[in-house]
């Protein structure tokens, strides 16, 4: 039996965190046998068979009280085509246990071709009001990223997010969004309706389905992309706010953090300074092109990606 809705229902209980969800999936696997089964014991059965304690008892009788409204949304995102992937699938990324460990989102929501999701790739983020040159970096850092077969993972807001999936989906890359709201919410941007291909596009959210977006979602879907990322590539940041936080987070996960290196900075990556001196980045310049164009150096990101 699909046991995917009865962790959805157990997640929505308020205290049962990824750790808690982790210890009760390894305590009923071990006894083969799946959440469902377990839904449909007694009080006294689950006591006795698991030794759950009390909190683990009224989380579960919690979760079978709301299971009627989770089987009701869970009917409404399969028949959307959307994805669900709980903590404990194969196909969950191992990479996000690792790094987040008992902070991971416990159940990603997705659309798209979901075997993206386990693909190499690197971050690229920005200012939503990126300066044009910031634009352009965005989109030729993603150009190269793919031309070298690593998909390129962004949040979907305006300015350098788009213009990076974009770009990939351009050139014929994969590209994977990361949501700071649930998938439900999910509206392809104008600017990707035109080279957007499911096949080579993968929406993703660790949030409920129909939450709303708001700054504090921001900054968790921030640290998953840098989680989830081999490399991130900070275009233009300010001196605070999400994106500066998300350089923070990849500097406190220890991943590979780089950001543009400017000769003149413009107001929206005043913040690339303080990147580059406070938080160890590793600075982007500018390469000469055979046709004398100046793009971003994008060959020791490209080396953090494929080679380590």
């Amino acid at each position: 039996m699909d046991s995917i809705k009865y962790w959805i229902a157990l997640e929505r209980v308020s205290g049962v965190g990824p750790a808690h969800l982790k210890e009760i999936y390894n305590t009923i696997s071990g006894a083969g046998v799946s959440l469902s089964d377990i839904f449909g014991l007694t009080e006294d059965e689950m006591k006795n068979e698991f030794n759950f304690n009390l909190k683990t008892l009224s989380s579960i009788k919690t979760a079978i009280d709301i299971l009627p409204a989770v089987t009701e949304e869970y009917q409404k995102i399969i028949d959307a085509g959307i994805d669900v992937t709980p903590f404990y699938s194969t196909a969950y990324p191992d990479r996000l246990h690792r790094i987040l460990g008992s902070s991971i989102p416990p159940i990603l929501y997705s659309y798209g071709n979901l075997k993206i999701l386990n693909r190499k790739g690197a971050a690229i983020l920005g200012e939503g009001n990126v300066s044009s040159r910031g634009e352009f970096i965005s989109y030729m850092a993603a150009k190269e990223l793919v031309s070298h077969e690593i998909t390129v993972i962004s949040g979907l807001a305006r300015g350098a997010d788009i213009t990076a999936h974009r770009s990939a989906l351009e050139y014929g890359g994969d590209t994977i969004a990361m949501l700071p709201y649930g998938i439900l919410n999910l509206n392809i941007p104008e600017m990707i309706k035109p080279v957007y291909d499911e096949a080579r596009f993968l929406a993703v959210s660790g949030f409920h389905p129909e939450d709303a977006a708001d700054k504090f979602n921001a900054f968790i879907r921030n640290k998953t992309i840098c989680a989830l990322s081999h490399a991130v590539f900070i275009v233009e940041s300010p001196e605070s706010g999400g994106i500066f936080e998300a350089a923070k987070s990849a500097h406190t996960l220890k991943v590979p953090l780089y950001t543009v290196e400017y000769s003149e900075y413009p107001e929206s990556a005043l913040g690339n300074k303080k990147i580059l001196a406070e938080l160890e980045a590793f600075p982007v310049r500018g390469k000469k092109t055979a046709d004398n164009l100046t793009v971003p150096n994008m060959d020791r990101i490209i080396a953090d990606v494929k080679f380590k």
